[in-house]
């Protein structure tokens, strides 16, 4: 499943009271307007049609919590889930099931390494510009180059063109890819 980016949440901007939807405690106006990419809140599981449902880390990580906003959307069927940007009620990225979620870190500790190896330079800004270097070697929007959007396909491509440039670069002595 790709997903596509929307805009700001408008409810940034509404003067009605924000009405949080339980567990949450509070839905923040600013935390909103901070999300500048986001997707759906989802409804039903793309993996399996289950329904999702809001809550707690404690639900999937045996009783325990982490980070200061400990809540995710969980697909009660097949076990999928996804954290949420803090202070929102917004999803990070898409639900991922078990192998989704391994496939995810995968890409993204190669990502990580290219990142640390070919864009230190750029200090501040390095993780940007490493990302822009891998959506255009995806061929995919800059926008929608985030890996807790990624699906299966996506992560392996990503996987792929990292481990590649690394192999590259090892071979050849360390350079930035093109």
């Amino acid at each position: 499943m790709n997903c596509s980016p929307s805009d700001l949440d408008p409810r940034h901007l509404a003067l009605a009271p924000l009405v949080p939807p339980a567990p949450l405690p509070y839905v923040s106006r600013r935390a909103l307007r901070r999300v500048k990419d986001r997707v759906a809140i989802p409804r039903l599981c793309h993996n399996c049609g289950g329904l999702v449902l809001l809550v707690g880390h404690e639900t999937v990580y045996q009783g325990r919590t982490f980070g200061e906003w400990p809540f995710l959307y969980y697909c009660s069927d097949c076990g999928a889930y996804v954290g949420l940007h803090p202070g929102t009620d917004l999803p990070l990225g898409t639900l991922a099931d078990e192998d989704t979620r391994q496939r995810r870190m995968h890409a993204k500790r190669l990502f990580t390494s290219c990142v640390h190896h070919f864009f230190r330079r750029h200090r501040q800004n390095a993780r940007n510009y490493a990302y822009d270097w891998l959506a255009a070697r995806m061929g995919i929007p800059r926008r929608e180059c985030h890996f807790a959007w990624f699906d299966i396909d996506r992560c392996d491509i990503a996987a792929e063109i990292c481990a590649d440039a690394l192999a590259d670069n090892c071979a050849h002595g360390w350079k930035a890819p093109q």
